[in-house]
């Protein structure tokens, strides 16, 4: 960021971080979000909703000294953290009404998608060094007192899926805690910030990344791969998303523990399936990216790991083909067998000191990073698509008040931007505190057509919809 290389340094910049951070000066990329519906479980109105609000993000900042850091000099080898003295909760902060109610009966919330897209093309360049990194929209139905959707945007610097979990954790917990202390709550609109900040250590200092020696050999067959139109800018991202109910989340929940598959595995076989049926038969083969969180093995304690909000993740590749398997009832199921079987393979093959092989130690030997994401752009891509599962919210509430807990998480959304030099078409997965799965589409506007999403998203409704 232009203007700020003036500040405080706190520490560098990761290489994963630093690859966010690249895209993120290049507008190839903005921010990822993680949105989640708060309802009061008795019937009484909330107190001063703002009140709670501020209260809450104000405990989760203090919590998390990475909120209250920016990263600064984003294009280049030298980006690091620099800490923000204060923090306006009126500028951070921002509350929005709904114009129509909750569409509880319906798969599809346009109100929340259009916002959402909204938000994933607004960068943070425009902070001027004074703004977090995050945001925090709170989107209120004006008719009913008792609920709210919160939607924490954040750099992905900053974090990565799973700190949007860890976010709402704690923004869940705080919640409850102002809202016992009501109406003698003590409410900051300035957080004051401490500047001598320690913040957690980047992937490479808690995680060895070892490079594979003998990486997998490419697929054999030349195919006929669907990836979208060439790279290109500047990035539009569009955003849609389908939400399954919680009976039907959990029957397919079921269905893949009786298959011994996982949801991460079965997802991206619903969507290949769905994409096959959508395109031309002449596209033979689609590849897809499947982050995978490296939490487990990072070298600090697991309770800290866990509630660490921070970008710690690496990146796997499948392949299908529309020739294997040959069309059958249950062909979703065998590729999500064989997707399963490449997710345990790249689990068991560890490096000599434990941890799986990872494709992100590559950015480790890069020193400039935007100039090799520009030099891509007019290149084709190398994925049809990135699906990222986060998994199943659980709330962090004290076990002996959880009973009494006043206020419900309950579905989430899990969203980002499109990626410039990334898969044409990205879907985000988490399960909300209701047991309802959200299922989010982002693309870039002009590279894959509108209406080739939209009979994607109908495909997928209609699979899921036996388990209705």
């Amino acid at each position: 960021m232009a203007g700020i290389q003036q500040f405080e340094k706190l520490r560098p910049l990761g290489k994963l971080e630093q690859v966010s951070a690249a895209c993120h000066h290049l507008g190839f990329f903005n921010n990822v979000g993680l949105s989640a519906h708060y309802k009061l479980s008795s019937s009484s109105d909330a107190a001063d909703l703002r009140q709670l609000v501020f209260a809450s993000a104000g405990e989760v900042i203090r919590k998390h000294p990475i909120l209250s850091a920016i990263p600064v000099n984003e294009d280049t080898s030298d980006a690091y953290f620099s800490p923000l003295s204060a923090i306006d909760l009126n500028q951070a902060v921002s509350f929005l009404e709904r114009s129509q109610p909750i569409p509880y009966a319906e798969s599809e919330d346009k109100e929340l998608d259009s916002i959402l897209e909204v938000q994933h093309n607004t960068s943070f360049k425009t902070g001027n060094g004074k703004l977090p990194f995050w945001r925090l929209i709170i989107l209120e139905d004006p008719k009913v007192k008792s609920e709210f959707t919160a939607c924490f945007i954040y750099h992905h610097a900053v974090g990565d899926g799973v700190s949007g979990f860890v976010f709402h954790n704690a923004f869940h917990a705080a919640l409850e805690a102002a809202s016992l202390a009501s109406p003698n709550l003590k409410v900051e609109e300035i957080i004051l910030l401490n500047k001598s900040i320690t913040l957690l250590p980047p992937l490479e200092e808690l995680h060895p990344l070892p490079s594979n020696p003998t990486p997998p050999a490419p697929p054999g067959a030349i195919l006929k791969e669907w990836t979208g139109k060439p790279v290109q800018v500047p990035c539009q991202s569009r955003w849609a998303s389908l939400s399954i109910t919680p009976k039907a989340s959990t029957a397919f929940f079921q269905e893949c523990k009786d298959k011994s598959v996982s949801v991460t595995s079965s997802i991206p076989s619903i969507i290949a399936e769905a994409l096959f049926k959508a395109l031309p038969s002449t596209e033979e083969a689609f590849t897809c990216i499947i982050p995978v969180s490296l939490r487990p093995w990072l070298n600090m304690p697991s309770d800290t790991s866990i509630a660490a909000i921070g970008t710690y993740f690496d990146a796997m590749k499948v392949q299908f083909t529309r020739a294997d398997p040959p069309p059958q009832s249950d062909s979703m199921w065998i590729r999500a067998g064989k997707v399963s079987k490449a997710i345990n393979e790249y689990l068991a093959n560890v490096s000599p000191s434990g941890e799986p092989y990872t494709a992100v130690s590559v950015f480790k030997n890069l020193p400039e990073l935007c100039p090799i994401f520009s030099s891509m752009i007019g290149n084709p891509r190398d994925a049809a698509f990135e699906v990222t599962n986060i998994g199943r919210f659980t709330p962090g509430v004290n076990t002996d008040t959880k009973h009494n807990a006043q206020w419900e998480v309950g579905k989430m959304m899990l969203s980002r931007g499109a990626v410039v030099s990334g898969a044409a078409v990205t879907v985000s997965v988490a399960t909300g505190g209701n047991g309802s799965m959200c299922i989010g589409f982002s693309w870039q506007n002009g590279i894959v057509e509108d209406g080739l999403i939209y009979n994607l998203i109908q495909e997928v409704k209609n699979y899921f919809e036996k388990y209705q």
